[in-house]
């Protein structure tokens, strides 16, 4: 058990390691670097992602591949991904913070949708194995009042009712309840 989800994890450690021929003994730069643009314009806000209703599992991992925010009229909107390694959704007190977006005035209402690599994994008594995320990706919309009263969005991901059963593995079909 213990072994598939070493295995696991280090596959996503080789999918994350890709060499780019950069020293890891680079210095990093001074001061704080900035998420957008200096010319970006907006109001910034957090996505983050927390597992709840965790029926058991001792692990459970998930990589955000991608996150999109759009307007109700489809013009995309400024965002970071933050999330750069696998999440642990049975952690109950941590919401992990997935990206930051920039909503521009006038703006109501967005829509979110965060995608994940293909493949998780999970550790459970009854033993281990993958999640298979490329089904469908996390999709809400969120109106503006809501996101401005604490400034971020806080996605609860369901494990109990999103990880589904199909053979040895398990298949992400999330669902989902938006905090702010």
């Amino acid at each position: 058990m213990k072994k598939l989800m070493l295995s696991v994890l280090g596959a996503v450690a080789l999918g994350l390691g890709g060499c780019d021929g950069a020293s890891s003994r680079t210095q990093e730069p001074t001061g704080p670097l900035p998420d957008f643009p200096a010319e970006a314009q907006g109001q910034r806000f957090e996505l983050r992602l927390k597992g709840v209703n965790n029926p058991g599992y001792a692990s459970a991992l998930v990589q955000v591949r991608r996150i999109s925010v759009t307007t109700m009229e489809g013009e995309a909107l400024p965002v970071r991904l933050k999330s750069r390694f696998p999440m642990e959704l049975t952690q109950t007190e941590q919401a992990h913070l997935v990206g930051l977006f920039l909503v521009p005035e006038g703006v109501e209402r967005v829509k979110v949708e965060v995608s994940f690599d293909d493949f998780g994994g999970y550790e459970a008594a009854s033993g281990g194995g993958v999640i298979d995320t490329r089904v469908a990706p996390l999709r809400f919309e969120a109106p503006l009042t809501y996101l401005a009263e604490r400034g971020r969005a806080v996605v609860h991901l369901d494990l109990g009712q999103s990880l589904q059963t199909q053979g040895e593995a398990k298949l992400l079909l999330p669902s989902l309840d938006v905090r702010y």
